[in-house]
């Protein structure tokens, strides 16, 4: 069957709803007050064909996309529409809370801060509130707790990274181990899985770090990701970062995916 640019309207329409109810569509109208084209490409294409399609659910569509904006850090009013749509779908404020504090690692803390105000914001408008109850693991065993975290996305890493970066100075290894996995992934509230996707998500749209993009790509595998929903996150990518990222970060999955195939064998 031929789906008519008519018909990819309709389909747009009808998800933007469900993803961000009549938020979603104000968007539209003001869209259609500047450039009707643009309004059509994204309800076509963006929602129409991309959203629509059903290889993620729409929780882990909603916080790679948070993910990916938060570590673009350029695109603050698209990241609030993204915060109202995750809690549309079912995050909750912690869980999009914890895909912003991971960001840290990727992006940096001025924009982590940065989106971690837009979710305040958000949260002030929505009547909704966050709780204050701390989940951090504590300071203790920080470097066997990180290990342990690593290893489950990447069993060899820690040997990986001593090898790289000891002869340069070792504190660096223990910061990463530490900190990125000791304390950040140590946090609980998402499955390993959905840390991946939004990792993954982040490092595709910001395009600086194939290496790193690489890398989660492979512990996305290893937590439980397939390389059809790894590539489902690449073509959300599309519309937030473009084709370039996007077409990298496929080439990228099926890359890895070929490599880990090749290990088991």
């Amino acid at each position: 069957m031929v789906i008519s640019l008519t018909d990819y309207a309709t389909i747009g329409r009808k998800k933007l709803a469900e993803i961000d109810g009549e938020a979603g569509l104000a968007v539209e109208e003001k869209l259609n007050a500047i450039c009707p084209d643009l309004a059509r490409y994204l309800i076509e294409y963006s929602f129409g064909e991309i959203y629509a399609r059903e290889g993620l659910d729409n929780k882990t569509k909603e916080q790679a996309v948070v993910a990916a904006l938060t570590a673009m850090g350029t695109a603050a009013p698209q990241l609030r529409v993204h915060i109202h749509a995750a809690l549309h779908v079912g995050c909750t404020p912690e869980e999009i809370r914890e895909i912003i504090i991971q960001m840290v690692g990727y992006a940096g803390f001025p924009a982590t801060l940065n989106a971690m105000g837009t979710l305040m914001e958000v949260l002030s408008e929505t009547g909704q509130t966050l709780s204050k109850e701390s989940v951090h693991a504590g300071t203790q065993g920080r470097y066997e707790r990180g290990k342990e975290q690593l290893a489950r996305i990447a069993p060899d890493q820690e040997q990986v990274l001593r090898a790289t970066f000891d002869s340069i100075n070792p504190d660096i290894t223990k910061y990463v181990i530490e900190f990125g996995y000791g304390d950040l992934y140590a946090r609980g509230i998402l499955p390993v899985r959905n840390r991946q996707a939004a990792t993954i998500a982040a490092l595709a749209a910001k395009g600086t770090a194939p290496s790193q993009l690489r890398f989660h790509i492979g512990g996305g595998l290893r937590a439980g990701l397939t390389e059809a929903e790894i590539v489902e996150i690449m073509l959300l990518v599309s519309v937030y970062a473009g084709f370039p990222a996007a077409l990298n970060g496929i080439l990228a999955a099926r890359e890895v995916a070929e490599a880990l195939k090749d290990e088991k064998q």
